[in-house]
């Protein structure tokens, strides 16, 4: 099942299969099927509900993560800006955030994989794809102005309810059925972070630049 004995010891620590089985008992997850996606911070899974429904596990490092980057990311946020400094605190907490940022952007009907439960370091989602195999992301596929005036409406859309994706672009966009999908946003926050505004304008401005073919800057930044 995992081909890389390194991946497998620097993602599947003593706590993160005790959480695997925890959600197993809940019934969040019936089988964790492989790794389809290897980040510097976490990995993403497939797997399988009881239902024997296709679903996918994000799953952050917890041995092998650059936590401190990532306290000084979080300490930012009004909602955990009291965060202990200790290395599981930081990456639980991580992981807590996304999962926040993904319930809400979902209930407010932006265009994310629904989140299914979040414990400790591990995310369930959605998954996006079809028969195990992950939807490509944006920079694999040729742009066209159909999916541009789609990914600026769920920008338009984040605005509005007050949420920045925080690291936007074209590697985490998942495009389905001709669908795009905002995924990763652990380093999201919400309009009453002082950074909300310049993560905001970032993410425009990356976004831009990959659909610069159809639109200048300028006028897409006033657009929104």
């Amino acid at each position: 099942m995992f081909k890389d004995l390194e991946v497998f010891r620097k993602v599947f620590d003593e706590v993160t299969i005790k959480t695997l089985i925890q959600l197993r008992n809940a019934r969040l997850l019936k089988g964790v099927i492989g790794i389809v996606k290897e980040g510097k911070e976490s990995v993403v899974c497939n797997a399988k509900d009881f239902n024997d429904n296709w679903i996918a596990l994000k799953i952050y490092r917890i041995l092998h993560s650059d936590f401190k980057k990532m306290y000084n990311l979080l300490i930012i946020d009004p909602r955990f800006s009291r965060v202990k400094k200790d290395r599981k605190s930081i990456v639980f907490n991580w992981c807590k955030r996304e999962y926040r940022n993904l319930v809400y952007a979902f209930k407010n009907k932006i265009s994310v994989p629904k989140p299914l439960g979040c414990l400790n370091n591990i995310i369930v989602l959605e998954f996006i794809g079809e028969n195990g195999i992950p939807a490509q992301q944006l920079k694999e596929i040729k742009p066209s102005y159909e999916l541009y005036l789609k990914v600026i409406e769920n920008l338009k859309k984040m605005k509005k309810i007050g949420l920045s994706h925080g690291d936007l672009s074209e590697y985490n966009i998942l495009v389905y059925n001709n669908k795009p999908y905002f995924i990763d946003f652990g380093q999201g926050v919400r309009d009453d972070c002082n950074l909300f505004e310049e993560y905001f304008k970032r993410d425009l401005e990356r976004i831009n630049n990959f659909f610069k073919i159809f639109i200048g800057e300028e006028k897409l930044i006033k657009e929104i």
